[in-house]
């Protein structure tokens, strides 16, 4: 079969894969005088380098006119890593014996190379000429493999390290928890179901920040446990006493209360949040992030809870915590009072620890049944076992299942994802669902074997460690420690925001084929009531819905939570992704005297986004301000209350809210910013009088992305470079903030393929990827435009038209196939 010839040199003695990074090339001079030579500005990369960017077809050009001037070579990465390889023009070399200075004269005159600096007696610095013949890179394999004088040779490589280095956890258990990480070697393992922790941490440079706060509502927590020994870890806590709430500053509050035994749900549900990275046993999604637990009254696996005591909870933990995971939930009725739905609703938008809002969030269950669907027929919701698995009773059943948090922005409900990458056969579904996560796999009637790893992770039993932790009360918490990292990497998002890039940056590169239905037993003949996942949620397959998040499926929400992406998405916020719009209207009108109507101003927003900030600006006349009710609305009708009667006898208004002034500005956060936004000012008490002379409307808006997908599964003929074309229309008058582009390609060598794409109105077609990686086998990846410079070029300019995607596989032998791929335009 023939391949090309890889790239390759030693480094450390062993073989080391490389490839040249295209349209770039490392010249031997620093930025300015490089720029002064007249080859444009590039990036310092070593004390003594520059890195300088070109048209991948003029590299060899720019190559010659550089090397007149500096010594100068390709540009490489590390095929396995991706790191950079920054080569330099002097090798590392050590002789088998020690060089007479005969021999030695000999050897560097065989390669024409210059005596730098003698390190021992055997160990020399040697810098390559134009008189060489080949580069570092080929040299250093040469006297690798056919020089018998050289013990070894190395290159003098240029390492850019960071001031504090990070190192992967070495907490022994950590290798066997594949939810973290794709290192995990097991024929049950996929690596489309890892939440990709390890990346996100890397891209963070550690593991969150301590100054996020992740609640848990459980059965309680060991609080000894020593992956909870970090100094500070618990920001606080408490447990039900009957219907009261004993808190940690409560006089006769212990904390050995915290812990019930038998009662180790809860600490496995804290280890997969935060267990700490400390070398003990095991390692949580944001080792660096505290944690707040609040215990349950329970026996066994049940929770004793009401809306009372919910509601105590949650005045608790109001201003405390950024997260709160509940992993548990009810089936098939979850309707919560009133005063429970409008607190959750309330803090999702103004409470937390940053004033920013809570994100919520619920196990979506374990029963293989939906959690929001209304059906002409009998759905099972139990295991048909009893108690204790020692006789089948039969299961239940409901035509009707409903839960009154699931439209709330800001709540999501976590199903469970197997190892595999498939569904986990328990995993309840349908309309409600808003993340996978990966979790263990079970039958949910136990009555045959279904592929899927346990999770690792802590435990209040003897040993400390469990592998068998699951179900979506496992994903649950897992979703929530990922939400702590990306807050750790942008404190001042919303919990809109939050929400919002869980789910647009979620995986949806999951397996869709479903499950056989339960066989027939001697103690129960006629299986026909296994009917989940029952029409029109019986298929995996994503559907766009119009969401700005992007398409849905019934069985995964908007994806496979990905830690890497979401954590991507929140810094590059961070680094200046907003958009700020004023709108200022100067109506000038009188306010009717003892009016609750009052008088209306509007403004028109055009500007698409998803409202982060809110800042509103007015300028009243009126003789006694404590008359006065001040109030903004949003588009779709909600009120936000800005002045609400005080200021007593004061003349006149002028003063700009914010959130700190108005807390209610928080309920329009992380809503869609176009359309008309009214001020309404209203006199409501007689004699005094007064006008509205102006007022100012600020936002600060997040992109909304516009999601456009093509599902059309087709092969790619192999060995043609006329390859497959794939073509997704836009609508026009959309202007291009971002894009982002997502391919999914089966192929079992992705180094045989070249993948372009080509924009509405562009000639010239974009490279997305050239024939890289080699024997790497399945190319699922998405480019993004804050990283890719030819997509960045795309912005200010309109989406609108036909945008193609061309994939050939320009070697022959091994085929593959396009499964779908995307275009995300961020307006």
């Amino acid at each position: 079969m023939a391949k090309k010839k890889s790239l390759y040199t030693y480094r450390g003695g062993i073989k080391f894969p490389l490839r040249k990074r295209p349209g770039e090339i490392v010249v031997r001079a620093l930025p300015q005088a490089v720029e002064q030579a007249g080859f444009g500005r590039g990036k310092q990369v070593s004390s003594a380098s520059t890195r300088l960017k070109c048209d991948p077809k003029e590299v060899d050009h720019l190559m010659d006119n550089c090397r007149r001037f500096a010594v100068t070579h390709h540009a490489y990465d590390s095929e396995e890593t991706g790191y950079e390889f920054l080569i330099t023009d002097r090798i590392l070399v050590r002789f088998e014996e020690p060089p007479t200075a005969e021999t030695f004269g000999v050897f560097i005159n065989d390669y024409s190379l210059i005596n730098v600096e003698a390190l021992s007696d055997s160990e020399y610095v040697l810098r390559l000429t134009d008189h060489t013949g080949c580069n570092p890179i080929k040299l250093i394999v040469q006297l690798t493999e056919s020089d018998d004088r050289i013990a070894w040779a190395e290159h003098d490589l240029n390492v850019q390290a960071q001031a504090t280095a990070f190192s992967l956890p070495t907490d022994p258990y950590y290798i066997a928890q594949w939810h973290l990480h794709i290192r995990r070697e097991n024929p049950y393992f996929s690596q489309w179901a890892s939440s990709r922790c390890e990346a996100a941490w890397q891209l963070l440079d550690g593991f969150g920040s301590p100054e996020v706060v992740v609640g848990i509502s459980d059965d309680g927590c060991r609080m000894d446990h020593p992956d909870f020994s970090a100094e500070g870890k618990f920001a606080a806590w408490g447990y039900l006493r009957g219907e009261r709430l004993v808190v940690h500053t409560d006089l006769d509050a212990t904390i050995e209360d915290m812990y019930v035994e038998g009662s180790n749900h809860g600490t496995s549900c804290a280890g997969v949040i935060a267990a700490d990275n400390d070398g003990q046993r095991t390692v949580g999604a944001a080792p660096g992030c505290r944690l707040l637990p609040i215990r349950w009254e329970s026996e066994g696996p049940l929770l004793f809870i009401s809306d009372s005591k919910f509601i105590r909870i949650l005045n608790f933990i109001a201003d405390k915590v950024d997260i709160l995971s509940c992993s548990w939930g009810i089936v098939p009725l979850s309707l919560w009072s009133q005063g429970v739905r409008s607190r959750i609703e309330h803090l999702t938008r103004v409470g937390g620890r940053r004033g920013k809002g809570i994100v919520f969030m619920f196990a979506a269950g374990n029963d293989n049944a939906p959690i929001q669907h209304t059906s002409g027929q009998e759905i099972p919701y139990t295991t048909g076992w009893n108690g204790n698995f020692t006789q089948w009773v039969g299961v239940r059943t409901s035509k009707v299942f409903r839960n009154n948090l699931t439209d709330i922005e800001g709540v999501l409900h976590i199903a469970a994802l197997a190892s595999t990458a498939k569904r986990s056969h328990y995993s309840n579904y349908g309309e409600g669902i808003d993340l996978c996560a990966p979790s263990n796999n079970l039958h949910t009637y136990y009555r045959m074997p279904v592929p899927g790893l346990g999770v690792t992770t802590t435990t209040g039993k003897e040993g400390g460690v469990t592998g068998t932790f699951g179900g979506t009360s496992s994903a649950t918490p897992l979703v929530a420690g990922i939400a702590a990292l990306v807050i750790s990497a942008h404190p001042d998002l919303s919990a809109h925001d939050v929400v919002s890039i869980l789910r647009r940056t979620a995986s949806r590169n999951l397996e869709f084929e479903g499950y056989p239905r339960t066989p027939a037993a001697e103690y129960d003949k006629n299986p026909d009531w296994d009917i989940s996942p029952v029409e029109p949620f019986d298929s995996g397959a994503f559907q766009d819905r119009g969401d700005p998040d992007g398409t849905w499926s019934p069985w995964f929400g908007f994806g496979r939570v990905d830690a890497m992406e979401a954590v991507r998405v929140a810094q590059s916020l961070r680094i200046g992704d907003l958009l700020g719009v004023s709108y200022e209207s100067r109506p000038d009108l009188n306010i009717p005297d003892a009016d609750l109507t009052g008088v209306r101003d509007s403004v028109h927003v055009t500007r698409e986004g998803m409202v982060r900030a809110v800042r509103v600006e007015v300028d009243v006349v009126h003789t006694w301000i404590g008359d006065l009710r001040i109030m903004l609305q949003h588009p779709d009708g909600t009120l936000a209350t800005l002045h609400n009667r005080t200021g007593a006898s004061t003349h006149n208004l002028s003063k700009t809210y914010k959130l700190e002034d108005a807390p209610e500005l928080g309920l329009l956060l992380g809503k869609r910013a176009p359309g008309d936004w009214v001020l309404r000012v209203a006199d409501e008490y007689p004699d005094d009088s007064g006008r509205l002379r102006r007022w100012k409307l600020e936002l600060e808006l997040v992109p909304v992305p516009m999601r456009h997908r093509s599902e059309q599964s087709v092969r790619i003929p192999d060995n043609s470079e006329e390859g497959v074309t794939q073509q997704l229309e836009l609508p026009a008058g959309t202007i291009i903030r971002g894009v982002n582009v997502e391919v999914d390609i089966s192929h079992p060598w992705i180094g045989d393929l070249r993948v372009t794409l080509t924009p509405p109105g562009r000639a010239a077609p974009i490279v997305l990827h050239d024939n890289e990686g080699g024997n790497q086998d399945n190319l699922r990846r998405t480019w993004r435009s804050i990283e890719l410079e030819t997509l960045a070029a795309l912005h200010g300019g309109d989406a609108g038209g036909a945008w193609q995607l061309h994939v050939a596989d320009t070697e022959r032998y091994l085929a593959g196939k396009l499964n779908s791929w995307a275009v995300e335009v961020l307006v």
